[in-house]
């Protein structure tokens, strides 16, 4: 065996299973985003989408960070992480609908996603990064509060099943 590729193994880190179901709901999240881009191909539905996995993404590199920094080995941090990863399911389920009248549902998951987040980072117990996530958790709240002033300012679009506009709605091809 060669010189040093022993320490290397030993100090390799294996995913937790939590995080792997975490990674499932983000998963289901980017095909609930791919289901609304192919029902809705105009220009304001890609925007819709654009706006949205701005925020998804953003977010979801956050927790790969978190994740990083404070592992899930603990029974609390499992049980936030999992509140997180709950938030992400509502953000999930409301984005047929989050410009159609279910804006407030994915602005309540990602307030929620958001406080999970900073949370979570607290207790890594390095100062310098508890200093760190503070500066930006403001910039994440921010954003999540107008994420969800715009999902309470938005009111139901004329729709009918489904909750898509109808202007948006792919039309039938006869």
């Amino acid at each position: 065996m060669e010189e040093g590729v022993e320490d290397v193994t030993a100090a390799t880190v294996r995913v937790s299973t939590l995080e792997l179901f975490f990674d499932l709901v983000f998963v289901f999240t980017i095909t609930q985003l791919t289901s609304v881009l192919v029902r809705q191909e105009t220009p304001q539905g890609l925007l819709s989408i654009v706006l949205m996995l701005g925020v998804i993404s953003w977010m979801y590199g956050g927790y790969a960070w978190l994740t990083n920094a404070v592992p899930p080995n603990r029974a609390d941090r499992r049980l936030l992480l999992m509140v997180g990863m709950a938030g992400f399911l509502v953000i999930a389920l409301s984005i047929p609908q989050a410009f159609a009248g279910g804006g407030l549902a994915f602005g309540i998951g990602y307030v929620v996603v958001t406080i999970v987040h900073a949370g979570l980072f607290t207790r890594s117990g390095v100062p310098a990064t508890v200093q760190a996530v503070f500066r930006i958790a403001r910039f994440n709240l921010a954003s999540a509060l107008l994420v969800l002033a715009g999902g309470l300012a938005g009111g139901p679009a004329s729709t009918s099943s489904g909750g898509w506009p109808l202007s948006c709605r792919r039309r039938p091809p006869f």
